[in-house]
């Protein structure tokens, strides 16, 4: 197996590809013809506006409280949890 230096000096050492020198022009000929095609100024105004109304609203709402879901999916009793289990028998240790 090659050096992975000596493999990687000899890519570097190869000549350009011809098809490169005209990626400049193309690439901002592309970016030229997409920016006429954007949103009214009017219109991303208003979503602006619209998103801060809706966050602002939205952080004044109080949320309902929050409540865990139950870790054993299939019935199993909390009770049983190892956590549970291993705290009462150090309560009753004492």
């Amino acid at each position: 197996m090659d050096d992975v230096d000596t493999i990687l000096a000899r890519i570097g050492n190869l000549p350009l590809d011809p098809r490169l020198d005209g990626i400049d022009d193309a690439v901002l000929a592309g970016l030229a013809a997409r920016a006429g095609s954007g949103v009214s100024a009017g219109a991303m105004a208003l979503v602006i506006a619209l998103s801060l109304g809706i966050g602002v609203v939205g952080s004044a709402i109080p949320a309902q409280p929050v409540q865990a879901a139950s870790a054993f999916p299939f019935g199993a009793s909390d009770a049983l949890a190892p956590s549970t289990l291993l705290e009462s028998a150090t309560v009753a240790a004492r």
